[in-house]
């Protein structure tokens, strides 16, 4: 049976040095999205993780995220969380994330129920997505890959849960029984659109099965580029900076989204 590692391996003056170091990074306006570092000595600039990687190992280049959490006692799957979250978020969050995360990670607790725990309140978040689109009025087929897709996010959500929790969960097999429910929604959507009369009703299902497989806000996205393309050249390029907004407005909320569930689950299991 493996052992995890304990944060910062329960050392406190470790952890004070990684918060200290973080609001040195944010104060002296070092942290950079786009690359993982330039520049040396005190004109070095970088990521979230590049910045940690320099201060440990100044002269390391292409193992970044194994340096940090091997001298921070940090799994490695949590240091690359943070690496993709600080590239999500708006210019404006960067380093206020980047702060506010090392002071978040408590110290001496294995930290491995926490990648459960947002596995669980990612997949919530999907299931709210398919359960409107479970309300609306879909052709035949297409209500039960909605239904199945619910299924299929049921299942993970409930190995995830259990791991979280400490149980033992065969997670290979709930992905398993996952692919399978996903497998059977792809198909009653391919059925529904097959089975339909005519090529408007095809349409109309092919159109409602894309609809319950994306969010809410992506569709809109989608919604406003379509119509784009169909108008006259004059609007294209407000129609264009519409699109370009609401997409960059989505992938924002979905990284704060995910930026707020690591701080509630690192809240949880450091309590």
């Amino acid at each position: 049976m493996t052992t995890n590692t304990l944060s910062f391996r329960g050392d406190a003056a470790l952890k004070a040095e990684h918060v200290a170091q973080a609001e040195h990074h944010a104060a002296a306006d070092m942290l950079m999205s786009g690359t993982y570092g330039e520049g040396s000595g005190a004109n070095f600039r970088g990521c979230s993780v590049g910045c940690f990687a320099h201060e440990i190992n100044p002269d390391e280049y292409g193992n970044w995220h194994e340096t940090v959490a091997e001298a921070r006692g940090l799994p490695e799957w949590l240091i690359r969380l943070q690496d993709s979250i600080f590239e999500g978020l708006g210019q404006d969050e960067r380093a206020q994330f980047h702060v506010e995360l090392a002071k978040r990670i408590p110290v001496g607790v294995d930290l491995e129920p926490v990648k459960h725990r947002i596995a669980v309140a990612r997949i919530d978040r999907a299931l709210a997505t398919q359960r409107v689109a479970l309300e609306a009025k879909h052709p035949h087929g297409v209500h039960e890959a909605v239904e199945q897709t619910i299924a299929a996010l049921e299942v993970g959500r409930r190995a995830h849960e259990a791991a979280a929790g400490g149980q033992s969960c065969d997670l290979w097999s709930a992905r398993s029984a996952a692919e399978s429910a996903a497998r059977s929604a792809a198909w009653s959507a391919e059925s529904a659109a097959w089975s339909a009369e005519s090529a408007e009703s095809a349409e109309s299902a092919a159109s409602a099965a894309w609809s319950a497989a994306r969010s809410a806000a992506r569709s809109a996205a989608w919604s406003a580029e379509s119509a784009a393309w169909s108008a006259e050249s004059a609007a294209w390029s407000a129609a264009s900076a519409a699109w370009s907004a609401a997409r960059s407005a989505a992938r924002s909320a979905a990284w704060i989204a995910e930026r707020d569930a690591l701080f509630a689950a690192l809240d949880q299991v450091g309590v």
